[in-house]
């Protein structure tokens, strides 16, 4: 397996080159060593920009983010300055709405009741539409050199950019675009809708249009191709997937051999995206960001007060040290990691993303995903139950209490829960076990090695920090790309895989429960050989800082 990595080959050389040469036929007088970065409210979409962000402010870099207000204290980190999103579309935005939930309303006030897809068709245009007025107006305030943006839920960075003159690059958090008709299905099929449906409503739909012929006409100006194949989540165009909503040059976040492939030859893939998008895709790997990076994780936008005294009884129970969702005293989980590892102990860790631990309607914590399943916490409580059980003979059973746990060789298990008050519920953590609402996923996957174990759900951004890191996985994958991320371990014999059911109830829950058991096991019992495999993958992944 070769990585393909095209020339500059890494993320700043890509950014600091085009910053500094004329990429377009306008003339932009941007400040040098400026960059504006344009990144939605979700957290596996806006993390890689953050070590993109954190290398060029130690570079000497001014860096400026467009972002969710949840996102500001790990922007600041990287030593970027944050701007509010809302600042940019104060009409859209209205009442203190962020990004995500204004498109909600903007759908109800257009289209009253209408599915998904059929709301994107009429709107998400229109949605751009507002949007741009105050982007724009910010990247002048701000006079950058270059342009970072995601094609995937930032279109407005591309767009803006565009109407500036401003060079500007993409970070794509998925495998590249050969499988994205697969994850753009999963969507439509649960819905009872095809591209074809969708295609059709695109162009037919009066909102979508007389926004399209706004943003091509005065002041904007805008190449009407840009919006001759659907939408960003729902783009129906094939020669390439997405190859007009890119920049000229692009970052994906993962090796070309693990690409989802449109071709089979690299090189006619290549030339298949210069010459219908214009855009070089570069096959960097993961963007991993410095030891103690603050990362975006899980989050809510607010508690009830009803979620506020589930907190506290959580805290109330059995083995508080290690199962406090929020602690309140500072702790250094890495360092615990690292004495584990001193003592030969297995660092075994759960962290299923942050989409299934959200609010978010379909795929949350209430939520079934694209049709009839068990509900985002059912999966997340099976699977931290399913290992509890898989570990149990590997564990002490004479050990009662959390510190003594430290001084055996139990395996340390360790799980990011998400930021729900029920988190633990049916849950019983075994005193060699640490829950917390979220972890320093990253810096604890550079103490661990191929004697260890990463469970998680398939995203792109743990799919690779897993894999340039050399642990074996098991994956539970919930929706989107992660089936196919997924598929793809599974072939190297990497990792094994837990579909999500097809059924609900308690039925569901414990098979599913039981094969997550099965699995564990499965891994220790053939350490040898995932190990083997694991360490080939990780010396294929670079590691981007």
């Amino acid at each position: 397996m070769v990585s393909h990595l095209s020339f500059p080959t890494t993320a700043f050389s890509v950014v600091f080159g085009i910053s500094c040469s004329n990429m377009t036929e306008m003339q932009w007088d941007g400040h040098p060593r400026t960059a504006c970065f344009i990144f939605p409210e979700a957290s596996g979409h806006i993390n890689s920009s953050l070590a993109l962000s954190e290398r060029l402010a130690k570079k000497g870099w001014k860096v400026h983010y467009l972002s969710a207000l949840v996102m500001k204290e790990c922007i600041e980190n990287t030593g970027a300055t944050f701007d509010d999103e809302r600042v940019a579309a104060p009409e859209l935005c209205e009442g203190g709405l962020g990004y995500f939930a204004a498109y909600e309303r903007l759908k109800e006030e257009i289209c009253p009741g209408a599915k998904a897809w059929e709301g994107r068709a009429h709107t998400e245009n229109l949605f751009l539409l507002m949007k741009l007025p105050g982007t724009i107006e910010w990247l002048k305030s701000k006079k950058p050199s270059v342009v970072v943006y995601c094609p995937i839920w930032n279109r407005i960075g591309q767009v803006s950019a565009r109407v500036l003159g401003i060079p500007h690059v993409g970070i794509v958090t998925i495998a590249g675009f050969g499988g994205f008709h697969t994850i753009l299905a999963s969507f439509l099929e649960p819905e009872g809708a095809t591209f074809d449906d969708f295609k059709r409503l695109y162009h037919s739909s009066e909102s979508n249009q007389a926004a399209i012929d706004s943003l091509c006409s005065e002041p904007y100006n805008i190449d009407c191709s840009l919006f001759e194949e659907g939408t960003p989540l729902y783009y129906f165009g094939l020669e390439p997937p997405f190859g007009r909503t890119l920049g000229k040059h692009t970052l994906v976040t993962t090796i070309a051999s693990l690409r989802d492939r449109l071709c089979d030859s690299l090189e006619e893939e290549d030339k298949l995206y210069m010459e219908n998008g214009g855009s070089q895709l570069h096959y960097i790997g993961p963007m991993l960001g410095g030891d103690g990076m603050k990362r975006a994780a899980t989050h809510k936008s607010a508690f009830t007060e009803e979620e506020r005294k589930v907190l506290i009884a959580q805290s109330e129970r059995a083995h508080r040290r290690r199962s406090e969702l929020h602690p309140k005293k500072q702790e250094d989980l890495v360092g615990l990691v690292k004495n584990a590892k001193s003592k030969g102990r297995r660092i075994v860790m759960v962290c299923l993303g942050t989409v299934v631990t959200s609010d978010r309607a379909a795929f949350g914590w209430h939520g079934t995903g694209s049709g009839e399943s068990i509900t985002g916490k059912e999966l997340v409580q099976s699977v931290i139950n399913g290992v509890i059980d898989g570990l149990s003979p590997f564990s002490d059973q004479s050990i009662q209490s959390s510190v003594k746990a430290d001084q055996t060789d139990s395996p340390l298990l360790i799980c990011a829960c998400g930021q729900q008050p029920d988190a633990l519920d049916d849950i019983i953590l075994p005193p060699n076990s640490i829950a917390r609402a979220s972890v320093p996923q990253v810096d604890i996957l550079r103490c661990m090695d191929s004697t260890d174990l990463f469970v998680h759900h398939g995203g792109q951004n743990s799919t690779m920090e897993g894999g340039s890191c050399g642990i074996p996985m098991i994956v539970c994958p919930t929706f989107s790309d992660q089936p196919v991320n997924a598929a793809k371990l599974v072939k190297l014999k990497v990792a094994l895989s837990i579909a999500r059911p097809t059924t609900s109830g308690p039925l569901a829950v414990e098979a599913y429960r039981a094969e997550v058991a099965k699995s564990v096991s499965s891994i220790i019992d053939q350490q040898e050989e995932f190990a083997a495999a694991a360490l080939e993958l990780k010396r294929n992944c670079p590691r981007r800082r």
